[in-house]
């Protein structure tokens, strides 16, 4: 997973509750805020929300600004297998 970067686009409260280990939070009302900062990465940016819909959102904010190395988590947190993605709180 060195080549890649969950990027969690819910609420800070939300990532508090339970969240993939080692994704980032960059709510989905802050995005634009960070888009030379992602712009920069040479990583693919997976997203990541409750069930898809932010996260789809978000990579259409990404694309309109250049960042086409996106990939949606389908269904979200709520349907992770956590044997392939370890899960936190805090």
């Amino acid at each position: 997973m060195n080549n890649k970067i969950f990027l969690d686009v819910r609420t800070p409260q939300e990532f508090k509750e339970i969240h993939i280990k080692g994704s980032s939070n960059i709510p989905l009302d802050k995005l634009g805020n960070y888009i030379n900062e992602l712009a920069k990465l040479d990583k693919e940016i997976i997203l990541v929300c409750r069930s898809g819909a932010r996260a789809c959102t978000a990579q259409k904010i990404l694309a309109q600004n250049g960042i086409a190395n996106t990939t949606v988590l389908e269904g979200g947190v709520m349907n992770l297998n956590p044997n392939k993605y370890p899960l936190e709180s805090g």
